[in-house]
């Protein structure tokens, strides 16, 4: 019975596995993304003009800099994600969304979206301090919550347990998708010199640093709202 049950077990997670395809969820992103890039880029960069105002500490030495410059693209890549989200949804089902609505989802859906991210990234720091991998990994089995906090109005504690509920099986495959992610998220400051204390930082490279990162935030958000598309039809 035990030996059977353990067959029937892997021959589930192995079908799982076969049901969600990074490589699928990339492209098919991306395709979505390129579609909808001037509404989508649009918003994004809308909702990271305000960071244009971190000119004036760029003189702050470097190790204060840029948690200043962490905390502040966090929470403006959050609220591309509460405007974002739905919209991929949305359009999936062949239903177009408006300009001004994605802006009015930035007030209705962002605090969710903060209070879900923050939480996240918390938790996985608090594991980070005792190894670096059950910190990715964490990272990685909540990558679903914050769509579903968006979409589904859930608690935060509901949103990452049913995040992790969704990823079993399919680790790997997310892990993928974020690794992109993070890497473009993680290259982009060194293009404006925070790695040099600020200091040479300007008006003029701000504002194209910003529109940069309003093209990376935005097929962020466009990747994990189809990731969440594919988790949900594999669950």
């Amino acid at each position: 019975m035990d030996r059977t049950t353990t067959a029937l077990r892997r021959t589930r997670i192995e079908a799982t596995e076969d049901d969600f395809s990074a490589g699928e969820v990339l492209v098919e992103g991306v395709r979505t993304w390129l579609l909808q890039l001037p509404m989508y880029g649009g918003v994004a960069f809308l909702v990271h003009l305000p960071l244009l105002g971190l000119i004036f500490v760029r003189a702050l030495p470097g190790w204060l800099l840029v948690p200043i410059f962490f905390a502040a693209e966090l929470f403006a890549v959050l609220l591309v994600k509460a405007a974002l989200v739905k919209a991929v949804l949305d359009e999936r089902r062949g239903l177009p969304s408006e300009f001004r609505e994605l802006l009015e989802a930035v007030n209705r859906k962002g605090p969710a979206a903060l209070a879900v991210g923050t939480t996240i990234l918390a938790g996985a720091l608090a594991k980070m301090v005792k190894l670096v991998l059950p910190g990715i990994v964490y990272l990685c089995e909540t990558f679903a919550a914050v769509p579903e906090v968006i979409v589904e109005g859930s608690s935060t504690s509901a949103a990452v347990r049913r995040s992790e509920q969704l990823i079993v099986g399919a680790r790997p495959q997310v892990f993928a998708v974020c690794l992109l992610i993070w890497t473009l998220a993680g290259a982009l400051p060194f293009l404006i010199g925070l790695h040099h204390g600020g200091h040479v930082i300007h008006v003029t490279s701000m504002i194209f640093y910003l529109a940069l990162r309003s093209l990376d935030s935005s097929l962020a958000a466009v990747l994990a709202a189809t990731a969440y598309s594919r988790l949900l039809q594999r669950d």
